[in-house]
């Protein structure tokens, strides 16, 4: 006698169900079902039930832990077929017969006269889901791997192409990003930083790995070092811009003034009045009025452009060591503020002198 139940909970019935049969168990879920009601299969397999399970879903991709459960199944002669369609995934029409006489229904069912008609129908239904189906074949043996990256070495922000072909796995993730991927595919993602990426793929019983290394330059503000000469230690000394404008420097008439970079990126550099430069050198320059210099480097991803600017000032005894007293104190006071070098010059010949004092007595 056929008996039919409907049920808001189907994997609780078919845990119930599971335990109550005696030869037969034909169940069409999905693979979250599947790992639910995976105890009760394994405790009716031992009483040696025959099991066969369609599961739905709306893609060829399987979990690894979906084909470590199958292998368990599998091994204990559990029929396992894989349909994919996506109606079937979305309604959720599942069910489960038992005994071929047992039907139990996840959702309601259209209306009949009699449960064997219903059973009978639900078992065609089955039966034909089955033979058009694809049977759940675990794959083994080794792993190949094609995994390739369009560039190496790019600047930060642009664009790379990963592509790869994975030949029998189950299981495709491309790590540090945890994509499951398709066994063949390409990506095309920005980059900010140096990356390893590795493909990885899974079978029931290997797994296998290739990495690759994308370097990522990163593009950092042009600087120019500014340096000027200093008669008394006879030799260039480093001075910063000032503070009421960045890149404004204040200098003397006719002294000597060094510009110097090192740019260790790709592109090009020029100066306004200049022209092309090298990524890499030095200008010296004598100035006997106010000078702004407009400096530009270009590359892939951005231009840049450094501004720097000179204030000239007066002071022609800066540039002989030994100053008149008299002329000293001419000097007016307002001068005083915009010295900065004169205060560093004195410092170091004051260091030099004690320095050769010290040694004479040591002598």
């Amino acid at each position: 006698m056929s008996r039919f139940y409907h049920t808001y909970d189907l994997n609780s019935e078919i845990e119930k169900e599971l335990l109550r049969a005696s030869y037969l168990a034909q169940i069409l879920i999905d693979e979250f079902d599947l790992f639910v009601i995976s105890k009760a299969l394994f405790r009716a397999l031992d009483k040696e039930i025959n099991v066969e399970i369609v599961i739905i879903s709306n893609s060829q991709k399987k979990s690894m832990k979906l084909v470590n459960l199958c292998k368990r199944l599998i091994d204990q002669e559990v029929l396992i077929y894989w349909k994919m369609d996506h109606n079937l995934f979305t309604n959720e029409d599942y069910f489960a017969i038992f005994d071929k006489e047992y039907l139990i229904c996840g959702k309601e069912q259209a209306e009949f006269e009699y449960p064997e008609r219903l059973l009978r129908s639900k078992n065609d239904y089955f039966n034909g889901i089955a033979n058009g189906a694809q049977k759940i074949n675990l794959l083994s043996g080794d792993i190949e791997i094609n995994f390739s990256v369009d560039k190496s070495i790019v600047f930060s922000g642009e664009s790379i192409t990963l592509n790869w072909e994975i030949k029998n796995a189950h299981e495709i993730v491309i790590h540090p990003a945890q994509w499951d991927v398709e066994p063949q595919g390409v990506k095309t993602i920005q980059i900010t930083e140096d990356t390893k990426f590795t493909v990885e793929g899974k079978n029931k019983d290997k797994s296998s790995r290739k990495s690759l290394f994308v370097r990522v330059i990163k593009e950092n503000d042009i600087e120019i070092d500014v340096d000027v000469f200093d008669p008394i230690i006879k030799n260039f000394i480093a001075i910063k811009s000032t503070s009421i404008e960045e890149g404004l420097y204040a200098v003397y008439f006719n002294q000597k003034i060094k510009l110097s970079w090192n740019i260790a990126m790709i592109g090009k550099f020029s100066e306004s009045q200049l022209g092309k430069l090298p990524l890499a050198g030095t200008h010296e320059l004598e100035l006997n009025e106010n000078e702004t210099f407009l400096f530009t480097f270009k590359s892939i991803n951005r231009t840049q452009v450094k501004k720097i600017s000179f204030h000239c000032f007066h002071d022609e005894s800066f540039f002989h060591e030994e100053q008149d007293d008299e002329s000293e104190a001419k000097r007016t006071t307002s001068e005083e503020p915009l010295k900065t070098q004169n205060w560093i010059s004195l410092f170091v010949s004051s260091c030099v002198k004690l320095f050769n004092i010290f040694n004479k007595k040591n002598t």
